[in-house]
C-alpha cells in the first residue's frame, strides 16, 4: 500500500550489518558496508593505517536461508548387535556469528595468530616519531628504534592518492577489524564476519545388544535392547570452524539466527538406555 520495495528486518551493532527483504530477490540478505574506494577503484586506507568503511553504501554479502536441510536414520542390526545413527545436514545459508570475530579480536582463535611474526607473515617495521609504521629490513630504525616482527601493511592507497605504506601492528589489525560497530565508530569490516554456514552433523549414535530371548521371556518381554548413546557427538563437516552452526540463536525471531552473540555454548550428552517391547 505504501509501495515499499524492502522491508528491513534487522539492524546489527549500530549500523554495521542488516538483514533486509527486497522486492525481486529472495527473503533475508544479508548486507554490510564495503571498504571505501576512491573514483580509480583503488581502496581507501585511513591514517591509522586500516581500510575505510564505505558508510554510504552497502553491498549484500550473503543470504540467511539455508538452499536446503534434511537429515538420515539409519539402523543396523547384526547378530544381535544394534547400531543407530542420526545424521543432519544443512547447506546454503549464511551467518554472522560476531562472538566468534569478537574472540578473535581479542586474539583467542587460531586465525588471529597470523602476522604474529615473521614465520606466520608478519613484517618488519620500527614506528617514525609520527607514529607510522615504517618497513624494514635492518635490525634497528635509522635512529635506534625498535624493530618489530607483527606488521601488517594493507594494499590500498591514502586519502590524498598516495600509496598507503603505514604497517600497523598485528595486534591493531585484528583489535579493530573485528570489533563492533558500524563505520561511524571504527573500522570494523562486518562483510567479513558474514560466511556460508554449510554442515554435516552426527546427531546422535548408539550401540547396543539385544537381550537373549531366555532372559526377557522370564521377565514378560518380547524384546529388549541396551544401549550407550551418545548426542551432539561431532561434525563430518562444517564450513565456520570453531562453531556449533546451530548454536546462532540470540532471540526469539527467525533472524536472530545468524548470530552466536551471547548465546551458551553447545555441549555433549550421554546416556544408557533401555528399549523394550511387551
Amino acid at each position: 500500500a505504501n509501495n515499499a520495495t524492502e522491508l528491513l528486518h534487522a539492524d546489527f551493532d549500530g549500523n554495521a550489518d542488516q538483514i533486509r527483504s527486497v522486492v525481486g530477490q529472495p527473503m533475508g540478505d544479508i548486507y554490510a558496508h564495503p571498504i571505501a574506494t576512491n573514483a580509480a577503484g583503488e581502496k581507501i586506507v585511513d591514517a591509522n593505517g586500516l581500510y575505510k568503511l564505505d558508510g554510504d553504501n552497502w553491498e549484500k554479502y550473503g543470504n540467511a536461508m539455508p538452499d536446503f536441510e534434511g537429515g538420515f536414520i539409519n539402523n543396523f542390526e547384526y547378530k544381535g548387535i544394534t547400531l543407530d545413527f542420526v545424521t543432519d545436514f544443512s547447506f546454503g545459508g549464511s551467518i554472522m556469528p560476531t562472538g566468534i570475530y569478537w574472540l578473535t579480536s581479542r586474539g583467542l582463535t587460531e586465525e588471529s595468530l597470523n602476522y604474529m611474526d615473521a614465520a606466520s607473515g608478519g613484517l618488519a617495521y620500527y614506528v617514525d616519531a609520527d607514529g607510522n609504521g615504517i618497513q624494514t629490513s635492518g635490525a634497528a630504525g635509522p635512529n635506534g628504534e625498535q624493530v618489530f616482527n607483527d606488521g601488517v601493511l594493507l594494499d590500498g592507497v591514502l586519502q590524498s592518492g598516495e600509496q598507503n605504506t603505514n604497517v600497523i601492528s598485528q595486534a591493531l589489525y585484528y583489535a579493530a577489524t573485528y570489533n563492533w560497530g558500524g563505520p561511524q565508530y571504527g573500522n570494523s569490516r562486518y562483510e567479513l564476519y558474514i560466511n556460508e554456514n554449510n554442515w554435516v552433523k552426527v546427531r546422535e549414535l548408539a550401540l547396543g545388544f539385544n537381550l537373549p530371548q531366555s532372559v526377557t521371556s522370564k521377565m514378560g518381554m518380547k524384546r529388549a535392547n541396551i544401549s550407550v548413546y551418545g548426542r551432539n557427538l561431532f561434525f563430518i563437516y562444517r564450513s565456520i570452524k570453531d562453531l556449533d552452526p546451530e548454536q546462532t540463536t540470540s532471540g526469539p525471531r527467525w533472524y536472530n539466527n545468524i548470530n552466536n552473540a551471547g548465546n551458551n555454548p553447545a555441549f555433549r550428552s550421554f546416556g544408557i538406555q533401555l528399549n523394550t517391547s511387551f
